[in-house]
């Protein structure tokens, strides 16, 4: 079992999630594009039958003889969808895995610090939803093996209608990843690659026995300075296709080193990329 570290929830409260907006503060500060019942005045129009009397406008009824009514703007809680790829490839290097549970843990306590209604999804054939509590108690295990484009259909429904969503995964899944799932009406998305020390600088000379987290077939090999070239052009490609399917969804994106300290991964990668803001 992995288990969040607990600096995860010490440096939560200082973070916001915002991928493009800012909460203005905690629930029902955040405004809707809707007209809704806060105290925030809006506008006025003429009266309709059905009409809440509550929001005549009697002063308006005084000065021109109009009957007409106030309307507010729409104040909604904002709402956050954190998914994790529950996939065995998640738990190909310690570093990895373990970064990538504390990645989910901080944008999850972050966003319950900052007023948001939070959701925390491990996906795999379905989508199961963990409590923050759960996860620091009993940690989570990476077991699935359903491609992550699969994954990501089976939990489109339980996502919020316009929340913000945050994907952690190496994306190193075969098949269509299935990012459209992702986008949603009024909310905003993020795709966070974590890779491996290993995936990220393997080294020539080194002798492998390659499983395959998926499907379990197996594969000796030598690394020499072709294949460490190959593979590293390979990734390249790889993660060049995730950065422009990303900016043509509308997307965010960053890749996080596994095994890196979490508040410099927040401090000089996630700030920059727009995932996070100092509370």
């Amino acid at each position: 079992m992995i288990r969040p570290d607990p600096g995860a929830f010490d440096l939560a409260p200082g973070f916001v999630p915002v991928l493009g907006f800012r909460p203005r503060g905690r629930t029902g500060e955040r405004q809707g594009p809707g007209i809704g019942a806060s105290l925030e005045f809006e506008d006025r129009r003429g009266y309709s039958p059905g009409d809440d009397l509550r929001h005549v406008d009697w002063r308006a009824l005084a000065r021109t003889d109009e009957l007409m009514v106030r309307v507010h703007r729409e104040e909604i809680q904002p709402r956050l969808d954190v998914l994790l790829d529950g996939s065995r490839s998640m738990a190909s290097e310690a570093e990895k895995a373990q970064t990538a549970v504390d990645l989910a843990t901080l944008f999850a306590a972050s966003g319950a610090a900052s007023g948001f209604r939070v959701r925390l999804h491990l996906l795999g054939s379905t989508a199961r939803s963990i409590v923050l509590d759960q996860l620091r108690e009993d940690g989570l295990e990476y077991t699935a093996a359903l491609p992550l484009g699969e994954a990501l259909a089976a939990a489109r429904p339980s996502l919020a209608p316009g929340s913000l969503r945050i994907l952690i995964s190496d994306f190193l899944s075969p098949g269509a990843p299935g990012f459209a799932n992702l986008v949603g009406t009024g909310g905003s998305a993020a795709l966070v690659q974590v890779l491996g020390p290993w995936e990220r600088a393997p080294k020539v000379g080194d002798e492998l026995r390659l499983v395959d987290a998926e499907d379990g077939a197996v594969r000796d090999l030598s690394l020499d300075a072709g294949l460490v070239s190959a593979y590293r052009a390979r990734l390249e490609r790889l993660v060049d296709g995730l950065v422009d399917e990303a900016r043509r969804l509308g997307l965010r994106y960053a890749q996080v080193p596994g095994g890196a300290q979490l508040q410099k991964i927040a401090r000089d990668l996630l700030l920059p990329a727009g995932l996070l803001e100092p509370a």
